[in-house]
């Protein structure tokens, strides 16, 4: 895995950051979707709704 070089300035390269953040979005695994839930909002549902 490349790790990014600092500069002085605690930057890195605009063209490094790019990779690293390619590589880290690589691992990115979104959380599967459930259905919707068939059943009544409670009472104070309704009122946060608002």
């Amino acid at each position: 895995m490349n790790t990014p070089t600092p500069t002085k300035t605690g930057k890195i390269p605009a063209q490094e950051a790019l990779k690293v953040l390619d590589q880290a979005w690589a691992y990115y695994v979104p959380e599967p979707k459930r259905p919707p839930e068939d059943r009544q909002p409670e009472l104070f549902e309704y009122a946060n709704a608002a």
